[in-house]
């Protein structure tokens, strides 16, 4: 169990999405955005091709 500031920090899962060109890199994006994952960072070149950072909200935990 954490203790400290690691238990009052919500954990977000992040991603890294690339492709080749700009057209397939939209495609992959709405592909994720369909699935519930939001764009954290603007369109930039990454190796041979582009990428952009996006994030997987935390959901709600339920007390019970």
């Amino acid at each position: 169990m954490a203790k400290g500031w690691k238990a009052q920090t919500p954990r977000t899962l992040r991603k890294l999405v690339y492709a080749l060109n700009e057209h397939k890199l939209d495609q992959n994006i709405e592909a994720h955005e369909s699935r519930g994952w939001k764009r954290a960072s603007e369109v930039k070149k990454h190796g041979y091709g582009v990428a952009v950072l996006m994030e997987f909200p935390q959901r709600e935990s339920k007390v019970i």
